[in-house]
């Protein structure tokens, strides 16, 4: 599960949301709106709230997804230098290695239809 504050307090200021406004949506104050920034869990009808007017569902919160991050990727080019930082999600790893067994179901198929094996030329 997600740290919900500090989930929240991302999601507002990724979006541009005055928490003053915010927080008179919610009729809770501003001062209350940063102390529940703050905490690592909240009440589940406020957080539904919440989540109305900041347009996420609650389940974003409780979403385990592990992050893989593979940052400081160089190459040089000819044209010059370039940096990548890519993050990729769990799901979104066994998506591709899903995938991926399709594909060599695929290539066995066709293998096994011209006669060949892995590792045979012709």
């Amino acid at each position: 599960m997600k740290n919900i504050g500090n989930e929240l307090k991302r999601l507002i200021e990724e979006k541009r949301l005055v928490k003053k406004d915010l927080a008179a949506e919610l009729g809770i104050t501003p001062t209350y709106l940063s102390a529940i920034m703050r905490k690592e869990s909240i009440d589940c009808s406020l957080l539904d709230r919440i989540c109305g007017l900041i347009g996420v569902s609650p389940s974003y919160f409780f979403d385990d997804e592990a992050q893989v991050s593979v940052s400081n990727v160089q190459a040089t080019t000819v044209i010059g230098n370039a940096n990548a930082a890519v993050t990729i999600t769990a799901n979104e790893v066994a998506a591709l290695k899903e995938l991926l067994k399709e594909k060599e179901r695929t290539i066995q198929i066709l293998l096994a239809q011209t006669g060949t094996t892995l590792g045979q030329h012709q």
